[in-house]
């Protein structure tokens, strides 16, 4: 008698099952894990349909957070639990009169907010002198929070833990874009994240690098020249190779130059002496990451939400050295589950 695979096996005995059960089984897992085993295998198909088991996927108080809405029902109301589940996870819902985002993590359900710079405590934040609120179309937020110029630069912002999922470790991000930004050059910005009343955890962190230092380091690396002296000489060997044609021939094409400039790249290198490695002032550190959606974000630190009590978790970014700051756009303060 033939035997059967642990695969098959495992297939007939969960075909076996009622499809409560099974869908009982599947609450145990995730929703990344839950989609992967109705891929998989057919017999988990149908229940991973269930509205039961999306029910159970998105976080108990779903309802009251919706409800907090002011978008238009095309955004609230869906045919199955799955559909407002990835709803949830792809489209981030403004609640409580746009001053929060919220959505899912989509491979956990666990919930997820970014809080609008108006819902922000920022230092001289209504002072026009210092800081200007503005509207502009990359923003899911009505308003951003513009840097005209500071010495003291300080945000902060808070949120109840009960708004959080449990058992959760979050890290919270600001989210900012720093493309006009003058005076944060690789200049040290504290932050903290922590209980209001206890003692919080405190980084160092960079809300910008010094690019000039940075190009410099890549070109001593690389034993390349500067870019100024790439067009230089890429001028210069051009104008060469056509001024030695003939002059009753046509001129080259395009690809023939390409293969000229690609047999002749490597005396753009061999010719660079290499140069000793300047003294550099920018310091390892925490530098900010981009996003898909265009923005820029910098870990600010992280918490781990037990449950119980509810509490207020304050999380802030302190740099007041007495130099001037500017340019700095912020949309919000971002707090998501964090995975190691």
């Amino acid at each position: 008698m033939e035997s059967m695979s642990p695969e098959s096996d495992a297939r007939t005995v969960f075909s076996a099952l009622p499809e409560g059960a099974i869908v009982d089984i599947l609450k145990l897992t995730t929703p990344r894990d839950a989609c992967g085993l109705s891929a998989v295998a057919s017999v988990f198909s149908s229940a991973a349909e269930s509205d039961s088991l999306w029910g159970s996927f998105l976080p108990p108080d779903y309802l009251e957070i919706v409800s907090r809405s002011s978008e238009s029902s095309s955004r609230r109301d869906f045919s199955t639990k799955k559909e407002l589940f990835f709803s949830l996870c792809d489209s981030p819902l403004l609640i409580d009169g746009g001053r929060r985002s919220f959505w899912l993590e989509k491979q956990s359900g666990k919930k997820c907010y970014m809080l609008a710079a108006r819902e922000l405590s920022i230092t001289w934040g209504d002072t026009p002198e210092y800081w200007t609120w503005t509207s502009i179309p990359e923003s899911r937020f009505s308003e951003v929070a513009f840097l005209n110029e500071v010495c003291w630069f300080e945000v902060k912002g808070k949120i109840d833990t009960d708004m959080l999922s449990l058992r959760t470790k979050y890290a919270a991000y600001l989210v900012f874009d720093r493309r006009d930004s003058y005076g944060f050059e690789n200049v040290e910005v504290k932050s903290s994240v922590g209980i209001i009343g206890s003692e919080p955890t405190e980084n160092i962190i960079y809300l910008d690098k010094d690019t000039s230092e940075e190009d410099t380091e890549d070109e001593l690396e690389y034993g390349l020249v500067s870019i100024q002296n790439v067009r230089s000489w890429i001028n210069d060997t051009l104008t060469q190779l056509y001024s030695s044609q003939e002059p009753d021939k046509e001129l080259l094409s395009f690809e023939d130059v390409r293969t000229w400039m690609n047999k002749n790249i490597f005396q753009l290198h061999s010719s660079h002496e290499p140069q000793e490695p300047g003294v550099s002032t920018r310091s390892d550190g925490p530098y900010p990451n981009m996003r898909k959606d265009a923005w820029v974000e910098i870990e600010l630190g992280e918490f781990f939400n037990e449950g119980g009590e509810n509490m207020e978790l304050e999380i802030a970014i302190k740099q007041f050295d007495g130099h001037w700051k500017q340019g700095l756009i912020i949309e919000g303060i971002e707090i998501r589950p964090k995975n190691d």
